[in-house]
């Protein structure tokens, strides 16, 4: 399970709908599977509209200000403007190329702008996906 509260949610569908065309990425902070934080990411993808990747410069940055704030980076998160909330071959290759299979992924869908969906999901190193129950209360 995977607890992120409404102003956080908030906070990821406000980067979708403002990166929109453009998928948006970025992280979620927080301890023992309690988000507390989100950071905003720069895409440097060369196909931003159906692709997110991140500085791996930028990510240990953060990796380090989360250390910092003693908190544990929880969640990777991305938007899909024209395909649903699900981890797409691309991102699941990716997560597990990168070494980003720690993490929970957060997949915001904007294939309907004004009903925008939040998922959560666990990538594998087997590339098995699970979807994970997101609280939000």
């Amino acid at each position: 399970m995977l607890h992120v509260n409404k102003l956080l949610i908030s906070e990821l569908l406000t980067h979708a709908l403002e990166s929109d065309p453009n998928e948006c990425c970025g992280f979620l902070f927080g301890k023992d599977g309690v988000a507390t934080e989100t950071r905003r990411m720069d895409n440097v993808h060369d196909d931003k509209l159906t692709r997110f990747f991140m500085d791996y410069r930028e990510v240990e940055k953060v990796q380090r200000d989360a250390d910092a704030l003693g908190q544990d980076l929880l969640a990777i998160y991305h938007s899909h403007t024209y395909t649903h909330g699900y981890p797409s071959e691309t991102d699941i290759e990716t997560a597990i190329e990168t070494g980003w299979v720690p993490y929970h992924y957060i997949v915001i869908s904007l294939v309907e702008k004004t009903r925008p969906v939040v998922r959560a999901f666990w990538i594998t190193e087997d590339a098995q996906v699970t979807e994970v129950f997101l609280e939000t209360g």
